[in-house]
């Protein structure tokens, strides 16, 4: 090797990260979904009691993923140190403070009857806060990852917000395919769909956005054509996650049938179970992609950055647990 080449040995994020990206999405989108139809009165009171009961819980198990990926669970005691310099630190407490007062709204909602209440209100406000930040910490968390051109484009953190809503709504709408009656679904459920449908669209500005900022320069670019060129992130996220639950959603929408009927839910259910696998392959590629082409040299894997800041060649690292 020569020796004025920098070099330095990581390890690669795999599923398991990929899994916590889309466990917290899901759960701070469904809080954000489900506090919103909170302020809009008892007509939504399914969906804001399902979103309640998938926000905290899925934060819980995500970080369950994120500890696996670790190894040592005795690590996460570090990960809430010295918040002031370290993204990791400002994200374990932006989590666990979301999840704690989404835990709480959940109780409130559920149990002391103060869906209305000024307390309740108050506090799905800050939380909201909070579900945001959450959503837009794992963004921001890559585009920290200074070695990662792919990720530091500055409009990786509006993705993962936008995909957030959108698998949060899906999966409210997959529990109320699964735990609401005909009587509850009705129209509540075209209106979702026509929800979905709006997020799905955004979801796709997004995501074209992110990759034509990325081609515009040389860095970033190698990875934006390593995302196109894999076939299951073309099939998976853009037709099966995107294009068809666009489709389904506005089918339900525009119908004129029963949604409660089985055709109708059928069709709600597919389309959201789509929307939320097309969320996971999203990350999972973000992730992988970032990371430009390795070469393995005596067992370590090492990548060379496109131009670097340096006069001198320099060897970037896949990204750190």
């Amino acid at each position: 090797m020569d020796p004025k080449v920098n070099g330095q040995l990581q390890h690669e994020w795999n599923w398991l990260i990929a899994v916590y990206l889309f466990l917290g999405g899901v759960g701070a989108g469904a809080y954000t979904i489900a506090a919103i139809n909170g302020f809009m009165g008892d007509d939504l009171e399914l969906s804001t009691t399902i979103g309640l009961w998938i926000s905290w819980p899925a934060l819980a198990i995500g970080s369950v993923a994120l500890l696996a990926d670790l190894g040592s669970p005795a690590k996460a005691v570090y990960a809430g140190m010295k918040p002031g310099t370290s993204w990791i630190a400002r994200g374990f407490w932006i989590i666990s403070i979301f999840m704690i007062l989404s835990f709480i709204h959940t109780l409130l909602h559920q149990f002391a009857d103060a869906a209305g209440s000024t307390l309740v209100q108050v506090l799905s406000v800050v939380t909201i806060a909070f579900a945001v930040g959450t959503m837009a910490y794992t963004g921001v968390l890559l585009g920290a990852s200074k070695g990662m051109p792919f990720w530091t484009t500055g409009i990786v953190p509006v993705v993962f917000v936008v995909s957030a809503i959108v698998t949060g709504h899906f999966t409210i709408m997959l529990g109320v395919t699964l735990f609401g009656t005909a009587q509850e679904i009705g129209a509540e459920m075209r209106t979702m769909a026509g929800e979905a449908a709006a997020f799905v669209v955004l979801e796709v500005l997004a995501i074209v956005f992110f990759l034509q900022a990325a081609f515009k320069h040389p860095d970033p670019r190698e990875s934006a054509e390593r995302i196109l060129a894999k076939r299951y992130f073309v099939v998976g996220y853009f037709v099966l996650g995107l294009a068809v639950p666009l489709i389904l959603m506005l089918m339900v929408y525009v119908s004129s049938a029963e949604v409660s009927g089985a055709g109708g839910l059928a069709v709600v259910a597919v389309g959201s179970l789509l929307g939320l696998i097309g969320g996971l392959i999203l990350r999972q590629g973000v992730l992988v992609c970032g990371a430009l082409p390795t070469w393995n040299i005596a067992g370590f894997k090492f990548r060379r950055i496109a131009r670097p800041k340096d006069p001198k060649p320099a060897m970037g690292t896949l990204p750190p647990q």
